[in-house]
């Protein structure tokens, strides 16, 4: 029996979660009236207090108090408060977690980081087709003849790959950025413990969209981005994670002011801060950080159980809409069907994904693709509902069975 509208309704007036997270998604600005949004992989849901908020500190913080703000407000403080807020979110502690620069940058900092701690093991294992800049960074570490790269295809070859003994550190991908497949961390933590290896995860795709366990799965390291799920705005303050036993294990990559261990002091010298301060570097981004704080404080009441089983609950019947409206159309889900294995986003395989993403953000539908053949659907589980998960594939069947979708003017490339 095929999902009604009636139906979905029905899910979102009977879903406990719903209920629970309800006060948390009355937060966030609907954005564009008409307008479907499954872009959270992208760019998350603005918070309603966020141009309040900017507003606040572009008059009071540098229009009028300028330096003074320092002291005044809380600006200093931003990147361990900003970390508090989102640290049970993935399953750490509040002094876990640091708030700063981008995810490129805290990938940089945290390889070198365990590179130092594992030293003089000298590997980093990745993964073949990991999101680019992750193996970008990687290989810029191995150009500069500070580690070597040894890449696995699939996950299935990390026993071989950590076999020798000479492994560092092994730098995954919680989620995949194009078929959202999760690995399992619990399983695959102890088999890198066990061979001296420490783990870095990227978190970009899962933090916010699903519950982590970082400090129950024993994982060593983790970035994430602020600007996806998160909502910490575009181009948002990346996070870093460090497990404590590794808090004061080595010297930082970079060392700034910010991570000095008294930092008004201007000593000549450097001296590490204590634990995950020492991986603070420049002076902390005040504008963007305040944009942040509007999520955070909409984080700190949200139980990271109630917003898994919402997601469960709208990623389980995107999927049964799909198949039901849309199953003869060539489309094929590169999602897993189990929840546990699947993060932030649900994706299709289409030979057109790329114009037909195109056309679908043109009738009010925002998705996006990723080549080669990936239509992505980023389902945010404070804010979507199942009755515009129901609205948003009867536009994709309407657009499959016309072939509009095909019209030259879609055909342009996209971000």
């Amino acid at each position: 029996m095929s999902l009604s509208l009636a139906d979905c309704i029905h899910l979102d007036a009977a879903d406990p979660a719903h209920t629970d997270l309800a006060a948390a998604a009355e937060c966030f600005d609907p954005g564009t009236p008409g307008t479907l949004y499954f872009d959270a992989n992208s760019i998350g849901p603005m918070p309603r207090s966020a141009p309040q908020k900017m507003q606040s500190v572009l008059h009071a913080g540098w229009a009028q108090a300028r330096r003074r703000s320092w002291n005044e407000l809380d600006w200093l403080a931003q990147p361990r408060a900003l970390g508090a807020s989102i640290a049970h979110l993935i399953g750490a502690e509040a002094d876990d977690v640091r708030v700063g620069d981008s995810t490129s940058v805290n990938q940089y900092k945290l390889l070198r980081y365990a590179l130092s701690v594992a030293a003089p093991r000298r590997v980093i294992v990745l993964e073949r087709q990991v999101f680019p800049s992750n193996r970008y960074v990687a290989e810029c570490i191995a150009h500069d003849r500070l580690a070597d790269l040894r890449f696995i295809s699939d996950i299935s070859e990390l026993p071989a790959a950590l076999a020798p003994g000479d492994v560092a550190v092994v730098a995954l991908s919680h989620v995949d950025y194009r078929s959202s497949t999760r690995l399992d961390m619990a399983a695959l933590a102890p088999m890198m413990e066990q061979a001296g290896a420490l783990s870095l995860w990227d978190l970009s795709h899962s933090a916010g969209a699903v519950a982590v366990a970082l400090r129950a799965c024993k994982a060593d390291l983790a970035v994430g981005c602020g600007y996806k799920y998160l909502c910490g705005g575009p181009g948002a303050p990346a996070f870093v994670y460090v497990h404590p036993r590794w808090a004061d294990a080595a010297w930082p990559a970079i060392g700034g002011w910010m991570g000095h261990a008294d930092t008004f002091a201007f000593e000549p010298d450097y001296r590490p801060g204590q634990g995950l301060d020492r991986l603070l570097v420049g002076t902390p981004a005040a504008l963007a950080n305040v944009a942040f704080s509007a999520a955070a404080e909409i984080w700190r009441g949200v139980d990271p159980q109630a917003m898994d089983s919402r997601h469960r609950s709208l990623t389980n019947t995107l999927i049964a809409l799909f198949e039901e409206q849309c199953g003869d159309s060539g489309l094929r889900l590169s999602s897993p069907r189990d929840h546990a294995q699947r993060g932030g986003h649900v994706a299709l395989q289409f030979a057109g994904a790329a114009p037909l993403a195109q056309a679908l953000v043109a009738h009010g539908v925002v998705v996006s693709s990723r080549k080669p053949d990936a239509l992505r659907w980023g389902v945010h589980p404070l804010t979507t509902t199942h009755r515009q998960l129901w609205q948003a594939v009867q536009i994709l069947r309407d657009l499959l069975q016309s072939g509009a979708w095909q019209d030259p003017r879609f055909a342009q490339a996209s971000v």
